[in-house]
């Protein structure tokens, strides 16, 4: 790829964040913002119900006694949590601006100008799914991480409050590096597994009449309805293939994780942090995350991507023909 090519795509991501700045800048930053709020507000509350935070000090000067894997598993595992809401937003909202990415211009006609440019097609698609795929996800990251940093910094004060060492006890074993390489790894693989699902949503944005979401939803939803109902019919069974579930699993298993899998045995009355288990998928490495690469389905779906992007870009070219 030429160095003209890099910065004409770079050029034209940056219009797409000049465009939509709801979605990725301020979106990341509001919710970054509620994370924090909401988190200051809760310990608020909790120290108006423990007096002279007595309690919270004595468990935070039990949790620095603890073994260095336990602090590990659970410091790491509240910072995953506190990212998690900006990566399930992520999703949401890249659905709708991928499903308004062709069809808003075409829509106030302001196609015109844009195609009297010297780009291609070729490159206004590529550009809109780069700033889906690396823009948006590196914006939703940055957001995180500095929430993650102010969790941490809170943390700090409390463990100063506690007189405990914050270092030893909080920033060293969360492994920041290594946690926030794996969540910008895990965001990179999860770009490419959500790539067909980006790339039909860009394919019914360029020639949907209108609400190009709906109509995104709409055909694989009534597909699925046809082929439960052939199969029942001619079978009285459930199709073993449905293409509504498959898209329905593959964004429901998305390679970033987003859950936190707690229990907790807490028939005493004192914090026992031995008792904290959580659940593998959550802690991936980066052999994980990779080893999504290596699955089959990863690259039938990157092949049916291309395959409606050329459907999109075909579009694209011959919206202005009428």
């Amino acid at each position: 790829m030429s160095t003209h090519t890099v910065s004409t795509l770079w050029a034209l991501m940056r219009r797409e964040l000049w465009e939509n700045p709801g979605t990725l800048k301020w979106a990341p930053a509001i919710i970054a913002a509620l994370t924090l709020f909401f988190i200051v507000i809760s310990l608020i509350i909790g120290a108006r119900f423990d007096a002279e935070l007595a309690f919270t000090l004595d468990a935070i000067r039990e949790f620095a006694n603890q073994p260095a894997d336990q602090r590990r598993l659970f410091i790491s595992g509240v910072l995953f949590s506190t990212s998690a809401l900006f990566f399930q937003f992520l999703i949401l909202l890249v659905l709708f601006y991928l499903s308004g990415s062709l069809y808003e211009d075409r829509k106030d006609r302001s196609i015109l100008f844009w195609k009297s440019l010297p780009v291609s097609d070729h490159m206004t698609v590529a550009s809109k799914l780069l700033t889906a795929c690396l823009l948006a996800p590196a914006m939703y990251l940055a957001a995180a991480l500095l929430t993650q940093l102010v969790v941490l910094l809170i943390a700090t004060g409390y463990g100063l409050a506690a007189g405990v060492n914050p270092i030893t006890t909080f920033w060293l074993p969360s492994g920041l590096p290594k946690l926030w390489v794996v969540l910008a790894a895990g965001l990179l693989v999860q770009a490419l597994w959500f790539l067909p699902i980006y790339a039909w949503i860009m394919f019914c944005s360029s020639w949907a009449p209108r609400v190009p979401i709906l109509i995104a939803i709409a055909i694989p939803l009534g597909v699925s309805l046809l082929q439960h109902a052939w199969s029942l019919v001619s079978g009285f069974r459930l199709p073993e293939f449905n293409i509504g579930l498959i898209m329905l699993k593959r964004l429901a298993t998305g390679i970033v994780p987003t859950n936190v899998n707690i229990q907790v045995d807490s028939e005493s009355h004192r914090a026992d942090f031995t008792d904290i288990e959580f659940s593998e998928e959550l802690f991936m490495n980066l052999s994980t995350v990779f080893s999504h690469l290596l699955k089959p389905e990863m690259w039938i779906g990157v092949a049916i991507a291309l395959v409606l992007l050329a459907g999109a870009v075909w579009f694209r070219r011959r919206a202005t023909d009428n």
